[in-house]
């Protein structure tokens, strides 16, 4: 016990000692975390304003009479051309340079108000660059909007008593119409998120100073004086285990800390909802469960600088498995199913979802303790393969 401390303690000294350490390990990541992501919600917010600001610049082919001043009424900043070169037009719809075509067929205002039974339709068609922004948004806008109004006007003038024709409505006087758990809602918002983040600020905070401390050892040639020191080899093992995982869990708190502290200002005006509470029981799952992740983390970290001669070689070992754990942790931002019990006895993917499961206040206690049991005891099988190859010379003098 004393050698777990004794190496446990020199490793955490050599951090925590070192200002520049603690800044690059648990200030630095933070500060580059809010800022990107804010970065990221202040120009998705201006993009959304822009588009909405823009002027629609709309072709008509074939216009009845009244429809301009009644397109103008409804969207008065939008530019309206009448439409004489179609190929002009369209080129125009593929360049970005128009948004919207509206085509009316000829005659139409006759076809409408000369209407009689068994008479052909008239259709208008519209045309636009789903790839275009503000194409799309006058699509939205006017296609599927203005000419509805417009058509329930003229149907107006066909029929005396349009209430007659309204068999029903929907929600047209129903402000109460959304039923949600606020916190659950911005539980699941969050819980799309937080695994992901968790698996990249957790695993990379651990993985430069985890690599150092058995490769990085082993390069400068300090591993060969502690192996032949008094402490017992499977105390070496254990106290850097335990000192990386200290270090990664309290980078995986400051980082989780912030993101939900920070949350709503880098999300800027977006309407997702936030408004998260965390009750006592969801702490204690999620500091229990994040302190098994850190463990099992650290144990992959170490396990893979054993088997490196330096510690840029331990890098680019540890990047695959990175990736792989990266992976995984973003598949459950797609995630639209319940997942089933089984999927919580798969190791690194079952906490992305018990994670996830904590915010929602969907996961059950018994799939929340096969994750950490399953967690716990892969990270206990791989102490038990380093502690193997710290005993194996051949591996050590690599």
């Amino acid at each position: 016990m004393d050698g777990i401390k004794l190496i446990c303690g020199k490793e955490l000294d050599r951090v925590f000692r070192d200002r520049r350490m603690i800044f690059s390990v648990f200030l630095l990541p933070v500060i580059i975390m809010i800022g990107v992501m804010s970065l990221v919600g202040s120009l998705s917010n201006n993009a959304q304003k822009d588009v909405e600001a823009h002027a629609s610049i709309v072709y008509v082919q074939n216009a009845p009479a009244g429809f301009p001043q009644f397109l103008k009424s409804a969207d008065k900043d939008c530019t309206i051309v009448e439409l004489k070169d179609w190929e002009k037009a369209a080129k125009m719809i593929r360049d970005g340079d128009a948004d919207l075509l509206i085509k009316f067929p000829e005659n139409f205002a006759a076809m409408v108000s000369g209407y009689e039974r068994g008479n052909a339709i008239p259709q208008i068609k519209t045309y636009y660059n789903p790839s275009e922004d503000y194409s799309r948004a006058a699509y939205d806008t006017i296609s599927t909007g203005v000419l509805e109004t417009y058509r329930q006007g003229l149907l107006s003038q066909r029929v005396d008593d349009m209430g007659g024709l309204t068999v029903f409505t929907v929600n047209s006087d129903n402000p109460d119409m959304e039923i949600q758990d606020e916190e659950k809602a911005g539980g699941k918002v969050l819980g799309m998120m937080l695994p992901y983040f968790v698996t990249i600020l957790l695993f990379a905070g651990a993985m430069g100073i985890g690599t150092d401390m058995v490769a990085g050892e082993k390069e400068r040639g300090t591993m060969a004086s502690l192996l032949v020191s008094p402490i017992k080899r499977s105390s070496i093992v254990l106290g850097k285990v335990i000192a990386l995982m200290i270090i990664s869990g309290v980078s995986s708190v400051i980082y989780v800390g912030a993101l939900v502290a920070f949350m709503p200002q880098m999300m800027g005006e977006s309407d997702l909802g936030m408004n998260l509470t965390l009750n006592p029981k969801q702490i204690a799952m999620l500091a229990v469960l994040l302190v098994a992740i850190a463990f099992l983390y650290s144990a992959i970290i170490v396990l893979v600088s054993v088997f490196a001669r330096t510690a840029k070689e331990a890098s680019s070992y540890v990047m695959p498995v990175y990736m792989l754990i990266l992976v995984l942790g973003m598949t459950t931002m797609f995630t639209t199913k319940t997942p089933g019990d089984w999927l919580y006895a798969v190791p690194i993917y079952n906490t992305s979802l018990a994670l996830q499961g904590i915010l929602t206040q969907e996961v059950t206690m018994m799939q929340y303790t096969t994750t950490l049991g399953i967690t716990l005891v892969i990270g206990a099988i791989l102490i038990g393969v380093i502690g193997k190859a710290f005993e194996s010379e051949k591996v050590m003098t690599i």
